[in-house]
Order: structure tokens, then C-alpha cells, then sequence
């Protein structure tokens, strides 16, 4: 019973491990991205969003077709309970990307990185509220520094980051909404694209055909790899999601807007005086709230090491008896 207890928690241990690694996987590929949407820069936001959604849904379906795994994706669609949260974060993922295209190609990526590193607090309050998972003063103290600084520059300079917030928001409450799911990952991507797939092709084909030959061979290339790094990413998220509590992938997650942030920087943007408070004050609430996970994993191994004292105590007086 014991061996079958301790392999329980070997395996569970692996599992997070590997999860982990999936999410930093996840958030390194998303932290590079504005450089290649920045490639595409001279071609309408809407445009590129409409490609972005079409080859999405063909990267992630030619997935499932080339695995035979179908069957899932015929299932979720007919899965009432998870097609009642699909269909709502299929709303929000694509308002996201659009946002963010636009941030990206109109000079505003520090903007945009602002935004992902409220991600996170907002994440771990979604996570509290909706999950119930466990908090601690100091992470309640790190979301308060997050809005005291949003509060502070709005008021102070009058510029309120509607991009930032809207981006932060979008993507904490599609996060809620996929681990409320809990959907294949792929068959859900698929599912998302293709709710807004014969619209974006509409569009694309019907209303913007000159942007076609604008791009150029090596633009429409990009669009349709595009596809693959749209999806790959929130692919690898999705199953990081289903695997690990909200406020450890909200917490990695800050990989993704500093890695975006440095690219924003090395190309010539400027940080606004409203922005650089927003950015203190959420960079010191990251450090707070990273000291708050600190005693949790101190206090998950001594609770090991009392389970396994335990066990090692049953074992000796099975063996005395």
C-alpha cells in the first residue's frame, strides 16, 4: 500500500515537472513573438489577424487528422459542458490576438508587456476566487502594489493603459476558462480557430484581397507559419493549465512580457512616465509575490518528510507486531 502511495507521488511529481517545463517552453516562444509580428508590420492588424485564425485552425486540425485523434475533436464539439467555454474563450483569445497585433506593429509592445505582467496577479485573484486555491497575505499585498500602481499613474498623468488592462484581462479570464474546460488541448485550439475561422476567411479573401498582394511571397509565407506559432504555444498552454494551479502558470508567465519588453527597449521605444510607475510598482508586487510562493514549497517538503516519517513508522511496528 505504501509502494503504491509513494509511486502515486513520484508519478504526480514527474507530471508537474513536466508540466512546468511546458510552460516555460510556452512563455519563451510568446516573449519573442512581437519580432515576428513586427515582420509583418506593413500589413493591415485585421489582416494579419484573419490569416493568424485561418491557420491556426488548419495547423491544429491537420494535428488531430495526422494523429487519428478526430474522434476528440468530434467529441469536445459535442460536449455541451465544454463547448460552454469555448465557445466565450474563442471570443476573448481572438480579441487578444488582435489587440495584441495591433500593439506590436503600432509601436506599443512595452504597452503590451505591461499588460502581461498584471497577467499574473489577475490570474492568481481568478484563481482564489474561482478555484478556491490556497493564498497567503504577502501575494494579497503583491496584487494591491499592482493596482496602487494602474490607480496612481492613471490619476497622476491621465493615462489610463486601456491596452494593457484589456490584454491582461482577456488572457487571465481565457486561462480561467480553459482550466474550467479541461479539454484536449489540441481539439480546443481547433475548436477556438474554428469558430471565427469562416468569418476571418471572409474577411481576408472578401474585404482586404489587396493586402493579399501586398504581402508578397515571403509575407503570405509568414502568415501561414503564423499559424503554427500561434497555436504551438497555447497548444503547450493549455495542457500547462490543465496540470498546474493558476497562480504557479500566472507566475511564470512574467518570462513572456520581459523577454517582450527587452525586444521593445533594443527597438528604440520609449517607456511614457505613466508607464515606468505601473512598471515599478508591478515589478516590486512580482518580487513580493515570489517571496510568498518561497515558504509554500518549504512547507509542501516538510510535510514530505513528515508523510514519509510516518510511513517509515508503520512499517516498523507492522514489522515489531
Amino acid at each position: 500500500m505504501i509502494d503504491i502511495y509513494k509511486a502515486g507521488k513520484e508519478q504526480e511529481e514527474t507530471i508537474n515537472k513536466k508540466s512546468v517545463s511546458i510552460a516555460l517552453s510556452c512563455y519563451i516562444l510568446w516573449g519573442i513573438l512581437p519580432a515576428y509580428w513586427n515582420l509583418l508590420s506593413g500589413l493591415n492588424p485585421i489582416f494579419i489577424l484573419c490569416y493568424r485564425i485561418v491557420f491556426a485552425f488548419a495547423f491544429t486540425i491537420g494535428i488531430l487528422a495526422v494523429s487519428g485523434r478526430m474522434q476528440v475533436f468530434k467529441d469536445t464539439l459535442k460536449d455541451k459542458a465544454a463547448m460552454r467555454r469555448l465557445v466565450p474563450s474563442s471570443l476573448l483569445i481572438t480579441c487578444n490576438w488582435g489587440a495584441f497585433i495591433w500593439a506590436v506593429n503600432s509601436g506599443r509592445i512595452l504597452e503590451s508587456s505591461l499588460g502581461y505582467y498584471m497577467t499574473p496577479l489577475i490570474a492568481f485573484v481568478l484563481g482564489v476566487i474561482i478555484f478556491r486555491e490556497k493564498f497567503r497575505k504577502l501575494q494579497i499585498a503583491a496584487v494591491i502594489l499592482a493596482f496602487a500602481g494602474v490607480l496612481v499613474s492613471s490619476i497622476a498623468f491621465g493615462s489610463f493603459p486601456f491596452v494593457s488592462i484589456g490584454l491582461a484581462l482577456s488572457f487571465a479570464i481565457y486561462g480561467v476558462l480553459k482550466k474550467k474546460a479541461h479539454v484536449d488541448p489540441v481539439a480546443g485550439i481547433a475548436l477556438e480557430s474554428l469558430l471565427f475561422a469562416p468569418i476571418a476567411l471572409i474577411i481576408s479573401l472578401v474585404f482586404m484581397s489587396d493586402e493579399i498582394s501586398a504581402a508578397g511571397a515571403t509575407g503570405l509565407l509568414l502568415l501561414v507559419a503564423g499559424g503554427v506559432v500561434t497555436a504551438l504555444p497555447l497548444i503547450m498552454y493549455s495542457r500547462a493549465v490543465n496540470d498546474l494551479p493558476l497562480n504557479i502558470v500566472g507566475f511564470l508567465q512574467y518570462i513572456s512580457p520581459s523577454l517582450a519588453m527587452t525586444y521593445g527597449l533594443f527597438t528604440g521605444e520609449t517607456a511614457t512616465e505613466a508607464q515606468i510607475i505601473c512598471f515599478i510598482f508591478i515589478g516590486i508586487g512580482l518580487i513580493v509575490f515570489s517571496v510568498a510562493l518561497i515558504p509554500s514549497r518549504t512547507r509542501d517538503q516538510s510535510d514530505n518528510r513528515s508523510d514519509n516519517q510516518s510511513d517509515n513508522q508503520s512499517i516498523n511496528q507492522r514489522d515489531t507486531s
